[in-house]
């Protein structure tokens, strides 16, 4: 290849200027995957510093949720705690990439072959894991892990998973037991400024307790929306209404938020989820002939939206066994029948297959985070 003259002259005068220039750097670098971050660390010092900074971490995070391809799917092995991370890269064909990981644990906890598995959903880019007599929060794509204390035993306690709270800048560990007729809430803050000021002691907070029942199909769990933990509760004394319980996490105080109006009574029970949609909670629901996805557009006043109508008639895949796990570019992400995960297009009602079948021997817990850089502390 015949050299153009002065392109080496160029490209050096060019990595100079975005070395000497740390704003202009950082702007470039804050553009790259968390995979090519962490090898970028180990080029120099200056370069590890501009990455580890809490800002560069902040930046890089508001751009990787604008970026489609910073959405990525974890799936939970059963064999030894490790957890599939798979990448959908946005091209004419679609290209689909996995990347197996294990969190860093303790040599301790890796010493008595305890392994751990996900609770919950990603909550910001971590994840919380629980053990038989452990907790660890991690964020996958960096694999920084911190190690949560359970404290004393609690009988029938449910390690519930993350939320954050983003006037405090900190993640919080909701966990709930069975005290007589009640349940009662803990937290536990996982946090970015440091220790909470009614935590001193890193432990386990009691924030409330609630008199609802909590309706716990297989499928089911906490859901968290912009600083609120959601779940579908039923009072104690009747059961013929549903309702939807949060816990604002800055407030730390919980509320009730009625159900959509048109819900049906078919629709009860184990065919209805919460799911977190473009910064909205969604409840979906199957009224035995589609599946209807409601949109909770007003908490004081109970104000719903229908947003999507997925008719069970999609040639090739009968619907009754669907699970909605996230949106991107307006299409909807789903896994049908525990074993085909696809693209639905509300706008012509079709199907857009991305895996078939179950790879390996993974269990299909299945869910959709944003890789970022932000440090479990």
């Amino acid at each position: 290849m015949e050299k153009v003259e002065g392109e080496s002259t160029f490209r050096t005068s060019s990595s100079s200027i975005v070395s000497s220039n740390e704003d202009l750097m950082m702007n470039v670098l804050s553009w790259l995957p968390v995979k090519v971050l962490s090898r970028f660390r180990c080029v120099c010092e200056q370069w590890n510093m501009l990455i580890s900074n809490p800002y560069f971490v902040s930046t890089h995070q508001g751009r990787a949720i604008q970026n489609p391809n910073s959405t990525k799917l974890l799936c939970e092995l059963k064999l030894e705690g490790l957890i599939r991370i798979c990448s959908i890269e946005e091209k004419e064909k679609r290209k689909v990439t996995h990347d197996l990981i294990r969190p860093n644990y303790p040599e301790r906890i890796l010493q008595e072959h305890c392994y751990a598995h996900m609770v919950g959903r990603p909550c910001n880019g971590l994840i919380c894991l629980e053990g038989s007599h452990f907790a660890l929060v991690c964020n996958p794509a960096t694999r920084n892990t911190v190690v949560i204390p359970i404290g004393k035993e609690k009988h029938e306690y449910y390690l519930e998973g993350l939320g954050f709270c983003s006037s405090s800048n900190e993640f919080k560990l909701v966990r709930l037991y069975r005290r007589s007729e009640s349940y009662r809430c803990e937290l536990f803050t996982v946090g970015q400024k440091g220790v909470h000021p009614l935590q001193p002691s890193r432990s386990w907070r009691h924030v409330g307790d609630f008199h609802y029942k909590i309706c716990y199909p297989s499928f089911r769990i906490m859901c968290h929306v912009n600083g609120r933990v959601h779940w579908i509760v039923e009072p104690l004394s009747d059961s013929s209404s549903e309702y939807i319980l949060y816990l604002d996490l800055e407030l730390e105080e919980f509320k009730v938020v009625s159900c959509p109006k048109h819900w049906l009574e078919e629709a009860r029970d184990e065919n209805v989820d919460l799911i977190e949609l473009g910064g909205e909670l969604g409840v979906v629901f199957f009224n035995w002939v589609a599946w209807d996805i409601w949109v909770l557009k007003d908490y004081t006043n109970s104000i719903w939206s229908k947003e999507y109508h997925i008719n069970e008639n999609i040639p090739g895949y009968p619907l009754f066994n669907l699970r909605v796990i996230g949106i991107r570019r307006g299409q909807l992400l789903l896994i049908i029948n525990d074993a085909v995960l696809c693209y639905y297009d509300p706008r012509n009602n079709s199907l857009e297959v991305i895996i078939q079948g179950c790879p390996d021997s993974y269990s299909w817990h299945v869910t959709t985070y944003i890789e970022n850089l932000v440090m479990p502390l």
